[in-house]
């Protein structure tokens, strides 16, 4: 029982530890890990550039160029679209008033509190978030400053790892010199081979989904199919969750800005969507590299989002998933991994094995 405690401690303190290190360190450790999960990702498009002919310098800017192109094509599409939804913000206003009359009406006839009694207490609480409204802007604006350099930090991470990915795979077999090195090269392999099948299954299953919902949205005749679309498909990144918040979007802007019959076919389109997606695109797309059961993928989002924010619920996934490969490979931890993973296991993406075989060619025998 001593070392059972012990042991207990030791996690246990191990765990606190990394917490407060993983909070108190997020402007740091995020650009890191998502500018490491970058160039593990493009580290195959490195490699075949490489074999075009292409110096290791060339081939890591074409890299870079490709991930800026990807982000700047994101941003134009979004800032296109968001100009056409302001041009309807006139409707919104209107639609959400007549709402509010209603939701008035409903709270005077069933609790009793008149539309003047509901007023006086809204003007109340805007009164307060007013007197904070300059700090709000500040946190604001300091938001978008910090996102702007935590992209242009995580590029310039990426360029830098991929440049240098010999001498990073060098040095893990060299912390590990004394343990087995085929072992410890086997895990580092299964760790790129998770967050490459990770992130190209996850951007392949955005963009179709984005696709089937703009076009889903647009034969209902719902207003900004195509932004509201491609937000519902990005929110899928933040499992589960985000799979409820991106249908309900939609659903919410049809509501206010068209009627209640648009509302619901957008709600069927979005269902029948997500059906799809959970039975066909995700199997054959994203796949089961990641290998984590839904209890831990669950608790790893909600960890996540309480340490790292947004950032952490799309960044936690991977990692949980690397430190289930790490437990499977030490005989200490093997129980911990059999607890996170799924207990049979699921099939690989075969769409990710098919790309990954025109990208590095067929698997040798």
């Amino acid at each position: 029982m001593k070392e059972i405690f012990f042991r207990a401690n030791q996690y246990l303190l191990f765990i606190v530890l990394a917490v407060v290190v993983m909070h108190y360190g997020a402007p740091f450790l995020i650009p890191i890990v998502f500018g490491a999960l970058l160039s593990m990702l493009m580290a195959p498009v490195c490699r075949k550039f490489e074999s075009w002919g292409f110096n290791r310098a060339l081939a890591d800017v074409s890299c870079i160029l490709i991930l800026v192109l990807v982000f700047a094509g994101i941003s134009f599409l979004v800032s296109t679209q968001l100009a056409t939804f302001l041009e309807n913000i006139s409707v919104i206003q209107s639609k959400g008033k007549e709402l509010l009359e209603q939701i008035q009406s409903y709270i005077q006839e069933h609790i009793g509190i008149t539309p003047e009694k509901q007023e006086a207490i809204v003007i109340q609480q805007a009164e307060k978030t007013r007197q904070a409204s300059g700090s709000l802007a500040t946190k604001l604006l300091g938001g978008i400053t910090s996102t702007f350099s935590a992209i242009i930090l995580s590029l310039v991470i990426t360029f830098l790892m991929i440049y240098n990915k010999e001498q990073f795979e060098n040095f893990f077999l060299r912390l590990f010199r004394d343990k087995d090195a085929e072992r410890v090269k086997l895990i580092t392999e299964q760790i790129t081979h998770v967050s490459q099948s990770y992130l190209t299954g996850r951007a392949m299953s955005i963009m179709i989904d984005a696709t089937l919902y703009s076009i889903g949205l647009l034969v209902v005749g719902v207003k900004n199919a195509v932004l509201l679309g491609c937000i519902a498909a990005t929110l899928t990144v933040i499992p589960y969750l985000g799979t409820v918040l991106g249908g309900l979007l939609p659903v919410m802007m049809a509501l206010l800005t068209q009627d209640v019959q648009t509302a619901l076919w957008a709600g069927v389109v979005l269902l029948a969507i997500q059906t799809i997606d959970n039975y066909f695109i995700e199997p054959n797309v994203v796949g089961g590299e990641v290998n984590l059961s839904a209890l831990s993928s669950i608790l790893g989002i909600i960890l996540g989002g309480l340490i790292w924010g947004v950032a952490g619920m799309i960044l936690f996934l991977p990692l949980i998933a690397i430190i289930k490969i790490i437990c499977d490979h030490v005989d200490s931890l093997k129980p911990i991994g059999y607890v996170l993973g799924e207990a049979d296991g699921r099939k690989p993406s075969r769409v990710r094995e098919w790309i990954a075989e025109k990208i590095r060619g067929p698997k040798r025998k």
